[in-house]
């Protein structure tokens, strides 16, 4: 296993990952910037994005290229690992992947979240076999079939506006009767004729052996129970963040994020972290950036006053 040292280390390369990247390259600092996905991170799964500054409407990957480009023009290279730890010994952080093992005095987090899964029998081994959690990636796969999607969010009703213009019935079981997400996409998945909204349903098993044939949902008021017939499914209920590699005490609290001062810095002195790793309600692509360009900032001014 190779070893290699440097200032900084960056871990994911999303938004914020990128952010702080560039502004790091701008002040001649040494650094590795490490993901082992896509770069742009979630960015490249959303069906649209909607007002980000320049772009009142564009796609996901589109947009996620445009970061990629930005990285491209700085002579940013991606490290094309995935990190299995990050430990602290002698004041030095450690991060390991599965071929290499690299050390660095400052580290940046950046490696947002993962799908939350629904937690019923079937959904690991029926992945990719009519289950799916990313409606971009997949949802062609599943055109002019009936599909059904859980969830309430708005990441969910945006995956839900883009199955839509694919399924030939597309339905939509969340828990309450009110939706977390916007009330501006709600009333366009209303106004379509193919879309059928189940609320206040709950999932209760998946239909189907060697692939999805169905979903049976329960009415949390009145005890119903029913069967929907579907080709695909696509439960869309969340996600958690990414910091299961950190071996490290005292940094990610009881949900799994990471708090962080007014620098961006954890409770772990040089330990920085931005972007949707953060205990926040609200997140956003330009709040990623900002804490990449925030963290990055005093991560330049920490080194320099050493």
């Amino acid at each position: 296993m190779s070893e290699h040292t440097y200032q900084v280390i960056i871990i994911g390369a999303g938004p914020s990952g990128i952010a702080c990247a560039l502004k790091l390259k701008a002040a001649n600092i040494d650094f590795l910037l490490i993901d082992g996905s896509t770069p742009g991170g979630k960015v490249n799964i959303a069906p649209r994005v909607d007002n980000y500054p320049g772009h009142k409407e564009i796609p996901g990957p589109d947009l996620a290229f445009v970061f990629f480009q930005r990285l491209m023009d700085a002579g940013i290279s991606i490290c094309g690992e995935t990190v299995s730890s990050l430990t602290l010994e002698n004041d030095k952080f450690s991060v390991k992947t599965g071929s290499n093992i690299y050390f660095s005095d400052f580290i940046y987090i950046a490696s947002g979240t993962k799908e939350r899964k629904v937690g019923l029998e079937k959904e690991d081994e029926l992945l990719g076999h009519g289950l799916s959690y990313c409606a971009l990636c997949d949802g062609h796969f599943f055109k002019g079939k009936e599909i059904c999607v859980i969830g309430g969010g708005n990441s969910a009703l945006k995956e839900a506006i883009h199955l839509s213009h694919l399924a030939s019935k597309l339905f939509i079981v969340h828990r309450r009767n009110q939706f977390r997400g916007s009330e501006k996409l709600v009333e366009e998945l209303r106004e379509k004729d193919n879309v059928v909204i189940l609320t206040p349903f709950i999932p209760l098993e998946i239909i189907g052996e060697d692939r999805v044939e169905g979903l049976k949902i329960k009415n949390v008021e009145t005890s119903e129970e029913r069967i929907i017939n579907v080709d695909g499914l696509f439960p869309l209920v969340g996600q958690i963040p990414n910091t299961q590699f950190i071996k490290i005490d005292n940094v990610i609290d009881e949900y799994g994020t990471i708090p962080v001062n007014k620098e961006h810095e954890s409770n772990v002195k040089h330990l920085y972290a931005g972007g949707d790793v953060l205990p926040r309600n609200i997140r956003q692509i330009y709040l990623a950036e900002h804490d990449g360009m925030v963290a990055a900032s005093n991560i330049i001014e920490a080194i320099k006053g050493e």
